[in-house]
């Protein structure tokens, strides 16, 4: 069973999922950073908003102010031509009222102003004390995506390689390494020169190692405790 362009299929496929396993891990981080740059921007953007809202209430109420001087004026014109003395009294209190709106506007503007201020300074300190993070984790993002997008070239070049390699090898010969990788979880051939094997982990005696050694042929000799080829590199396979 055991064949050179078998063997170094397993160990592409091995490299690829490992390769794989470093990029989920990259993109998991960039993720992660992806979300607190978010979290920080949204933060600084909730600060903006607040002080842009009260900025609008400020500059509503301005307005409202001009309104009612504006009508405050067209009221004593009208008084003058007022027709006879209940029309006169109305238009008194119309202006009464309107100049009396327009003193309690002016202390919510007051407010508004003071509001408006703290705002903007607390806006300023939260810009200040954000923007140096946001920098920093752009920074980290642009370097991670240019990870990521290495490890994706890493992936097609040992996929291309590993598709090169099959088209070398009978279908016959695929179709078994297959059913035996969905076995083994993977790893049909176990290296044991560490004296141990690599597929199951079980280690072996001193006289078992070495018998085993004696006796390894490549395709043939199986672990005695898992049943996955076995070869050694530090012998010839």
């Amino acid at each position: 069973m055991l064949d050179e362009k078998l063997l170094e299929v397993q160990n592409r496929e091995v490299e690829l999922l490992r390769l794989n396993t470093k990029l989920k891990e990259l993109l998991r981080k960039k993720e992660e950073k992806e979300k607190t740059l978010r979290k920080l921007e949204s933060k600084l953007e909730s600060a903006a908003k607040k002080l842009e809202e009260k900025k609008k209430e400020l500059e509503d109420l301005k307005s409202f102010i001009s309104y009612k001087r504006e009508r405050v004026e067209e009221l004593k014109r009208q008084k003058g031509r007022a027709r006879n003395r209940s029309e006169f009294k109305q238009i008194l209190r119309q202006i009464a009222k309107s100049e009396d709106e327009i003193i309690k506007a002016k202390q919510e503007v007051t407010r508004l102003e003071a509001e408006a201020e703290a705002l903007s300074e607390a806006y300023l300190r939260l810009k200040k004390e954000i923007e140096p993070h946001v920098q920093s984790i752009l920074k980290e993002i642009d370097e991670l995506s240019v990870e990521v997008d290495r490890q994706k070239r890493k992936i097609a070049k040992v996929e291309g390689e590993i598709d090169k390699l099959k088209s070398n090898i009978p279908p016959e010969e695929l179709q078994r390494f297959e059913k035996l990788k969905d076995k083994f979880n993977g790893l049909v051939f176990a290296d044991i020169s560490s004296g141990a094997c690599e597929g199951c982990g079980m280690a072996f005696s001193p006289a078992e190692y070495k018998e085993l050694l004696k006796k390894l042929e490549a395709g043939k000799t199986k672990c005695p405790y898992c049943g996955r080829f076995i070869y050694s590199k530090v012998i010839a396979r």
